[in-house]
């Protein structure tokens, strides 16, 4: 669900891609273009150093279009190993492309873009000429040529389960993945120098990766050990992070991404990528600027909603409107978290309802869902806030202030965040949200457990993305207009 634009943190093919795929969203339009209105507009003039204004909107526009792509799988191995997900995510992506390009034209009136609706037309149907051409025909014939030598990357499989083992052999095999090398296995139960299959061996046990670097030139890893434990998984996640910048998963504690979230594919075996968190300049604006306008918008458009609320619960039940407490927000901070008060005085301080939610937090008592409420203390209106979500509004203003964000990880209550292992922190690496994944997939699958939950964040912070955002704020709306906003 992200386009990492390192060369080395990505796979060496999707980088190729994006950049191809860049060029041919600029060069179709600008070919277009000068095949229409030749020889009366010089399309791009060196001497003068410019540029119509036409073809430099489509410099920007272009990345929008790879956001669509993006979001369509083709830069997923599943879709571009396989010719009939390629061509209909291909046809998908020329569609939006070029519907998307008149809405802002028919919108806007401006100078930016094209006069002539046939132009525009002939534009999306070139595109997709182009990348049904240089996608499925050129690139397979590229990339088998350029990855047959030492441009292969050096992975070493963490684990020699049964999933670890096929992965390898198909690999070997260089039926699809003529791009990665696996050089062996690391396991803890393996003798080393043991062969594990097919002329690959141990190299050691998985706490001497950082060690073995150098000496076996790894490149990469995938972890599909089965008997690690979610904080010894978290340590590893960290540690190839550190090394490579990215790490491919399937074992079991990591069930619930891999079978519930768009996972990748090797061989049909899905694998969910992790990545370093985007701590970059422009990663924070985005997030900024987004959760002001977002927030901002919301607080004035729901504003009678607000005030609405504000009366019927001062006049439902004794007690303040707002439920103000401290929470854990970003790196263990405490922040101030408000909400509709949607019970009776007191409820918070439910000791059974506190022992149920650690026990939850513990893995103690399966089959609790994923939020603990003492409904003899929900009160008549608070039962209509919570069950659309109106309840959660007051955190709007947390967004302005800053404290939190539209989209990230749930906020910990005080009490919960100290019985939480050091694995369960690290989703606070970055600004919890209003809503997020924890939110879409614990509504959407019964006996969603506290690890899975943080699982969901974590894969958040790892993968955020203004796509994956915008997934997140319209699957909440969603559960919204359902009536589940309390699920």
């Amino acid at each position: 669900m992200n386009m990492i634009s390192s060369w080395r943190h990505q796979d060496k093919p999707v980088a190729l891609l994006l950049l191809v795929d860049y060029c041919v969203i600029v060069g179709t339009f600008a070919v277009v273009m000068r095949l229409r209105f030749m020889p009366e507009i010089d399309i791009i003039d060196i001497s003068e150093l410019r540029i119509i204004p036409q073809v430099l909107f489509m410099f920007f526009y272009a990345f929008f279009i790879m956001l669509v792509f993006n979001g369509l799988g083709m830069y997923k191995r599943k879709v571009w190993l396989s010719a009939s997900l390629h061509i209909l995510a291909i046809t998908k992506s020329s569609a939006i492309a070029t519907v998307g390009y008149i809405f802002l034209q028919y919108v806007s009136k401006s100078v930016l873009f094209l006069e002539y609706r046939s132009v525009t037309f002939a534009w999306g149907a070139f595109l997709f000429s182009s990348l049904i051409l240089l996608r499925l025909g050129l690139f397979p014939l590229i990339r088998k040529g350029v990855f047959k030598g030492d441009l292969r990357r050096r992975v070493v499989v963490l684990g020699a389960s049964d999933v670890g083992k096929e992965f390898a052999l198909k690999c070997l095999s260089g039926q699809n993945y003529p791009d990665l090398k696996v050089i062996g296995f690391m396991d803890d139960d393996t003798p080393q120098t043991e062969e594990v299959v097919k002329g690959l061996r141990n190299l050691g046990e998985i706490s001497s990766l950082r060690d073995n670097l150098d000496l076996y030139k790894i490149e990469g890893a995938v972890i599909t050990a089965f008997d690690l434990s979610y904080q010894r998984l978290m340590d590893v996640i960290e540690e190839c992070v550190r090394l490579f910048g990215w790490v491919d998963i399937h074992c079991d504690k990591a069930s619930c991404l891999q079978d519930n979230l768009d996972a990748d594919t090797y061989f049909e075996i899905p694998f969910v990528r992790l990545t370093g968190i985007p701590d970059t300049f422009m990663m924070h604006l985005y997030k900024r600027v987004s959760d002001l306008a977002m927030a901002g918008a919301g607080l004035v458009v729901l504003s009678p909603l607000l005030l609405l609320t504000t009366i019927l619960v001062k006049l439902s039940s004794p007690g303040p409107v707002f439920y103000a407490t401290e929470r854990i927000g970003f790196k263990g901070k405490r922040i101030k978290f408000y909400k509709f008060r949607s019970m009776r005085m007191g409820a918070d301080q439910d000791e059974k309802r506190q022992e149920a939610t650690h026990s939850y937090i513990r893995g103690d008592a399966p089959g609790l869902p994923s939020k603990i409420v003492p409904h003899e203390y929900v009160t008549p209106v608070g039962r209509v806030i919570r069950k659309w979500g109106i309840d959660e509004l007051p955190q709007l203003f947390s967004v302005l202030k800053g404290d939190m964000s539209m989209v990230g990880p749930r906020p910990s209550p005080i009490n919960e965040y100290e019985v939480n292992d050091d694995w369960h922190k690290k989703r606070f690496d970055v600004k919890p949200g209003c809503t997020g994944l924890w939110k879409l997939y614990a509504t959407r699958f019964e006996g969603t457990t506290f690890n899975h939950s943080v699982l969901y964040d974590i894969y958040y912070t790892r993968n955020m993305s203004p796509l994956m955002d915008l997934y997140v704020i319209l699957g909440t709306v969603r559960l919204i207009l359902s009536g589940k906003a309390d699920g």
